[in-house]
């Protein structure tokens, strides 16, 4: 069992997936602040690159919930994806921390009877229906002051229209702050003057996305100058 991020990291780096170290610390960070009796969701786990750094956060009696149907390539999944899920975790010491539910989020949040919700990792499809179906579903369970984090926010155009629709001028989250395209917000209630503050302060990632999206069609139309010029980092727009 990792005792550090850096410890977590040096596992989770070799897992197939897309996330920066800084992000892996988001989640890390987030993590350690689940208080027993509290549960963590994560919605898409894929090979278990973010399921290692949010079991290996967590306090000793807090489990997390890994979701993914695991067996359905519109999702990066396939006949292997499982076992090498399992074979990651087991690798990284943090098995007997996750509890699989193999399936869609919509389906589990719908049965859900676990402890009340404290973190909330979404990261599964990434079309605008099912992301908005995510955040519904899972801030039905969301205790106030739990947090909810999306990945692919200001990349993926269908996750930032739910994003956009659901939590960019809401007195329901605060939006805390992004780490490239993963996004976290604590549930609270605000303010009119409080919400249009946060949303002020998310409106510069529109900046960002249209940048991410000129990039994605710079690249399928095979303008390789063009999208050399707008790259700013590695893996740009995928992280």
């Amino acid at each position: 069992m990792p005792g550090s991020f850096a410890d977590a990291w040096a596992i989770a780096d070799d897992v197939d997936g897309w996330l920066t170290p800084r992000q892996g610390r988001a989640l890390f960070d987030a993590a350690t602040k689940v208080v027993p009796g509290s549960a963590a969701i994560e919605v898409g786990s894929h090979r278990g690159k973010s399921t290692i750094l949010l079991a290996s956060g967590l306090a000793d009696g807090v489990t997390l919930t890994a979701i993914d149907p695991f067996d359905d390539p519109r999702w990066g999944g396939g006949p292997e994806s499982l076992e090498i899920f399992r074979a990651n975790l087991d690798r990284a010491g943090v098995s007997d921390r996750v509890e699989l539910r193999r399936g869609l989020s919509e389906e589990a949040a719908s049965t859900w009877n676990g402890p009340p919700v404290a973190l909330a990792w979404i990261d599964g499809a990434h079309d605008r229906q099912s992301v908005l179906i995510d955040i519904d579903g899972w801030d039905r369970h969301l205790v106030d002051g739990g947090t909810m984090l999306l990945h692919d926010a200001f990349s993926a155009i269908g996750t930032t229209r739910a994003v956009l629709r659901r939590l960019w001028w809401t007195r329901r989250y605060r939006y805390l702050g992004c780490e490239r395209t993963l996004v976290a917000f604590r549930k609270e209630q605000r303010s009119v003057p409080g919400a249009a503050l946060d949303a002020i302060r998310l409106s510069p990632r529109l900046a960002f996305f249209a940048r991410m999206v000129a990039i994605k069609l710079a690249r399928r139309s095979e303008h390789k100058g063009l999208e050399r010029l707008l790259m700013r980092g590695e893996n740009e727009p995928l992280i």
